[in-house]
């Protein structure tokens, strides 16, 4: 059984070195059993055509089947925690590669974390074992490859796991992503980022009042202007899941230049990011006055904009979604006040 860290803050300096349950139950099967039950299931699912009737007669099972099934069940069946620990040491070395050295250890060694960690049972194990030491390697480590896949570590570890998103704040982790966001020159590292600041954000409000200190909103806002097509999905996605759950955020963002900025990018030719746009749009104008108030303004010409883009993807399956926004907007914004 793993040993619980209570003072997360000091975890990442001394780590418990307990062991690890193994994860039931998790949301995409692992690629062999972890336990021997696990494997046991499996087989019983699988061969459940194949069952004797319940009348047949059974016959004790002699010895040597007996080990031979046993050793049969011990190769196949996976020590997760052992596993876990060998790639925590080899990323422990990641600071010592060059921007040109070959990554390929470093990076099988977090392909390896990433085939077990979406599971919050092994992801809080991960933690316990002193998995979360090597995030900060990775991050400052010159190969953007590695700093990319310490992303996205992060990012499983923490998707709808409070407990993992805890450690990250208690470890001032937030402030690290806002700065790869804000300053790495690799595109793919900072869609990283970003996936692994909307795991931790969305639906933990002490995340994202981290990420608010820290001047997060002026770095997306920044990231969106930057009209790269995959910043602009994961920063609108993440503000559109947080700006459902306050009247404040909308405020922020407002206040900020959001619907400006926005408009902006709607305005431009139409591209699989215009959906996100839009949604976030919707997500600022719904009981808003301060950005329905702004949609209005003239300079914008936001109705025209609306009226045109309905014409442009009617009858289009792809662009159900838009059109639906689309219409949603112009009924605000052609209601009285």
């Amino acid at each position: 059984m793993p040993v619980p860290v209570h003072n997360t803050s000091m975890a990442l300096l001394n780590q418990s070195d307990a062991g690890a349950s193994h994860a039931e139950g998790s949301s995409r099967q692992p690629r062999q059993p972890t336990s021997l039950q696990g494997l046991l299931r499996f087989s019983m699912e699988a061969t459940r055509a194949e069952d004797a009737p319940r009348d047949a007669t059974f016959e004790p099972m002699d010895e040597e089947r007996r080990k031979f099934l046993e050793n049969a069940l011990k190769s196949m069946t996976v020590d997760v925690v052992e596993i876990l620990r060998k790639q925590i040491d080899i990323l422990k070395k990641v600071e010592q590669l060059g921007s040109v050295d070959d990554s390929s250890e470093y990076m099988q060694a977090i392909e390896t974390i990433l085939d077990y960690v979406d599971n919050i049972d092994i992801a809080n194990d991960f933690h316990k074992i002193g998995g979360f030491m090597i995030l900060h390697p990775c991050f400052k480590c010159l190969n953007a490859q590695v700093r990319a896949g310490g992303c996205e570590i992060l990012a499983v570890l923490c998707q709808n796991n409070p407990y993992c998103q805890q450690v990250v704040l208690d470890n001032k982790i937030i402030p690290c992503l806002i700065n790869m966001i804000e300053n790495d020159e690799n595109s793919n590292v900072v869609v990283k980022a970003l996936y692994g600041l909307s795991s931790i954000v969305r639906d933990n409000s002490e995340c994202f009042n981290e990420l608010v200190e820290h001047n997060g909103l002026i770095v997306l806002l920044n990231a969106l202007k930057k009209n790269n097509e995959k910043f602009i999905i994961k920063a609108c996605f993440l503000l559109a899941s947080v700006c459902r759950s306050t009247t404040e955020v909308k405020n922020k963002l407002i206040t900020l230049g959001y619907v400006s900025a926005l408009i902006d990018l709607f305005s431009m030719e139409r591209s699989p990011s215009h959906e996100h746009v839009l949604a976030l749009l919707v997500c600022l104008v719904e009981d808003n006055q301060n950005a329905i108030a702004e949609c209005r303004n003239s300079s914008f010409n936001l109705k025209d904009l609306l009226h045109r883009y309905i014409v442009n993807v009617r009858n289009k399956d792809e662009c159900q979604e838009e059109e639906e926004y689309c219409k949603r907007l112009l009924h605000v914004l052609n209601s009285e006040s």
